[in-house]
């Protein structure tokens, strides 16, 4: 993210521009004291409409100067106001992604979330406009469960290993509220089909994201390089479907159990057979 200047810094414009009118101006006081000094030599009509001429142009500079000072000051604060807005909507999404995950989409109320989130519930229907306008834009920003595990195993992993990622990502996503939230995207676009047009997208956008990873690990593994524009095969659609359906149920099979070491098991061996296999 590029660095946001410090509100008194000038811009170029600024610098450029007011330092031509100090000289224009330093230059029409100049040139007027040596004309008055030689009016015998060049009359006094020539002088005062040379005088009158630099005046004029350091007016019109000033002028200049003044209006690149308003448009940049203006353009800063229309710089720090957009900053305000972006960290108030994020600290809203934060607080959402916890209190939905903790109480539901039904249970949570607008209230809740904007006491989470350190603002009033005018702050939720000013950035928003309402509750479910904010969970279709919280659901927009999360990766589905699948997703979200083949990341969690940070960087520095093997691309190839896809399998581990995602076992790795299972044994981790019962500390967050990454499955909690994945099964209230879906259990909403369930029951709200005047969601789907929005919701639809981010669903299939995960899928077609594993689905490119899976092409990929199988690539690496029959000794191959991974071409960017080689689409995944409807194998590779159907194994993404597959992975999906296994890292939700055995990381939901953990959380119910207790046993997390059993499910990640279970989970780590369906894993292994839908890519290997």
């Amino acid at each position: 993210m590029a660095r946001r200047r410090d509100t008194h810094e000038q811009s170029p414009d600024d610098d450029s521009v007011g330092a031509a009118t100090r000289a224009l101006a330093d230059a029409t006081a100049t040139l007027t004291r040596l004309l008055s000094h030689q009016v015998s030599a060049v009359g006094a009509e020539v002088s005062e409409a040379v005088a009158a001429s630099l005046r004029e142009a350091a007016r019109g500079l000033s002028d200049a100067s003044e209006t690149v000072e308003k448009r940049t000051g203006a353009s800063r604060a229309d710089v720090r106001r957009q900053a305000r807005v972006d960290r108030t909507r994020a600290d809203l999404l934060d607080a959402a992604a916890r209190v939905f995950a903790a109480q539901g989409y039904e249970g949570a109320a607008v209230g809740d979330i904007a006491s989470a989130a350190g603002y009033t519930k005018g702050a939720v229907y000013a950035n928003f406009g309402s509750k479910s306008d904010l969970f279709v834009a919280l659901a927009r920003e999360q990766v589905l469960c699948t997703s979200q595990a083949a990341a969690g195993a940070g960087a520095g992993t093997d691309p190839g290993s896809l399998a581990d990622q995602l076992v790795a990502g299972m044994a981790e996503m019962p500390d967050g509220p990454e499955m909690l939230l994945t099964l209230e995207v879906l259990a909403y676009a369930v029951r709200h089909p005047e969601s789907r047009d929005a919701l639809r997208p981010v669903i299939e956008s995960s899928l077609d994201d594993l689905a490119s990873r899976v092409r990929d690990d199988r690539v690496v593994r029959a000794a191959g390089a991974a071409r960017a524009d080689e689409a995944p095969t409807s194998a590779d659609r159907d194994t993404a479907l597959g992975l999906v359906a296994v890292c939700t149920f055995a990381t939901m099979l953990g959380a119910i159990t207790g046993d997390r070491t059993d499910a990640s098991g279970i989970g780590a061996r369906l894993v292994d057979r839908l890519i290997n296999d």
